[in-house]
């Protein structure tokens, strides 16, 4: 009876220390909303990105572009839009595809982003021909059909220094305003027809305290909340009192990619691509927003886009890129949610897909859980990484001799159980400060060999 009653003291004590812990997070928070919703990925494992929103009634809906397939090791292809929506923000439902042959562009994987417009009744689709031009597209409802309004580019090459791409629809009192551009923003008034320009562009022009210009990414997103405008692109984010500018720069913002902001029952929120997969088949999250009491954005101590600073792979719903990069085949069990396969040599290598920029020096270790089926007394990881993480597209490799990797092997135990192999990531002495792609030898000594891996967490 004594320890019982040590034993739940204990359990009270640890509960209230947590709860405490958690409220004093929370009382940092300014305005804390306990119903917000954060999401990490509205549609898991589809190669979504450039989330652009539109609020219709008690729907919100969200067009995205979509990943061509995760082993791309260049840029950015992307063959289509897709629309989804959602009644409650957590769940989503694909509603329709937009092809690029829909378009002026014809057959070729060039769907960068855009925004959604709505005036007397038709919907308009803003959209980027890759970094070349605009265009725009017209339906009866949100659901379609939709069509080419001009078959040319609204927006061409060579309307302004800036490239023409990345656009952003703005409507304040029954007025539409079109920004774009990458590195230096342009802004133009929309014609009532909401296909033509009313006026000429003009610079957007963002600066730091001390007036000097202050250059921008791609792909500008601007909301207002009360007295300010805020224009954030990615990460980054400034403010002013005129929608016209000048804004000026003020930091961090919630950390992901290309995205909107919107209100939803009285909260903000921001939807951002972020890098599920990799940096080239991407995701898409929705986090809360909230503001400081000069009206900055409020910045959560844990800053970081899904899936970041680590990785799960869980495989529930497709491979998630893990694919076979030496003498073995790799299939994906969807009852049991896991990969499996046979070696066809001793040194057998499967792998994650590349690109996947997590930066590991945030991490301690990687997470195996698999079921020994062959009997093998062992387990290999090896990781390939770099240290410039502004660089990773040029110093990253597109294919990695993981001969020349340095291998750590852990113990498995020889029984057909699930068991969780750890391997802490300060057993590699070469690991580099991000991790570019992970690969595993499930069993290194063995041929003809059947292997079964659960999941893979960097951690």
């Amino acid at each position: 009876m004594k320890n019982s009653l040590i034993g739940l003291s204990l359990s009270i004590m640890i509960f209230c220390s947590c709860t405490s812990k958690e409220k004093a997070v929370k009382n940092k928070i300014p305005g804390y909303n306990p119903h917000a919703v954060s999401v990490n990925s509205i549609a898991p494992d589809r190669g979504l990105a450039d989330p652009h929103v539109i609020i219709i009634g008690d729907t919100i809906y969200a067009m995205c572009g979509h990943d061509r397939d995760w082993n791309i090791v260049d840029f950015c292809h992307m063959n289509r839009w897709e629309l989804w929506a959602s009644s409650n923000l957590t769940e989503w439902k694909h509603k329709l595809n937009i092809l690029p042959t829909d378009t002026y562009i014809g057959d070729q994987d060039n769907c960068w982003a855009g925004d959604l417009a709505t005036k007397d009744g038709n919907y308009y689709w803003y959209f980027s021909n890759r970094n070349f031009n605009t265009g725009v597209m017209i339906a009866p409802t949100i659901n379609g059909p939709w069509k080419d309004a001009l078959g040319k580019p609204l927006l061409p090459k060579g309307l302004t220094p800036s490239n023409s791409y990345d656009p952003e629809v703005f409507e304040e009192n029954g007025v539409h305003y079109i920004i774009f551009g990458a590195g230096q923003y342009y802004i133009a008034r929309l014609g009532n027809d909401m296909i033509s320009l009313a006026d000429e562009p003009q610079k957007l022009l963002v600066q730091n305290d001390d007036g000097t210009r202050k250059p921008t990414g791609d792909k500008p997103a601007i909301f207002k909340r009360g007295d300010w405008y805020y224009l954030f692109w990615g990460y980054k984010y400034s403010m002013s009192k005129n929608l016209k500018g000048p804004y000026t720069f003020k930091g961090d913002y919630i950390d992901g990619g290309h995205g909107s902001a919107f209100e939803w029952k009285g909260q903000w929120y921001s939807i951002q691509e972020n890098h599920e997969t990799n940096a080239f088949y991407r995701g898409v999250q929705i986090r809360p927003l909230y503001f400081n009491k000069d009206s900055t954005v409020y910045i959560p101590e844990n800053n970081f886009e899904y899936p970041l600073p680590g990785r799960i792979y869980n495989f529930e719903y497709t491979t998630q890129g893990w694919r076979s990069e030496k003498g073995t085949n790799l299939n994906r069990d969807e009852k049991s949610a896991c990969i499996y396969g046979t070696s066809e040599c001793k040194d057998a290598i499967v792998a994650s897909t590349p690109f996947i920029h997590t930066p590991i020096y945030l991490c301690k270790q990687v997470k195996i859980v698999i079921k020994n089926v062959s009997g093998s007394n062992s387990i290999k990881l090896a990781l390939n990484g770099y240290n410039d993480p502004t660089r990773f597209t040029r110093v990253a490799p597109k294919k990695v001799d993981w001969d020349k990797e340095e291998w750590v092997i852990a113990d498995v135990k020889t029984n057909n159980e699930w068991q969780e192999i750890i391997i802490p990531l300060s057993q590699f002495k070469t690991r580099k400060k991000h991790l570019h792609q992970l690969a595993i030898q499930p069993v290194p000594n063995k041929t003809n060999a059947e292997w079964i891996i659960k999941s893979v967490i960097v951690e």
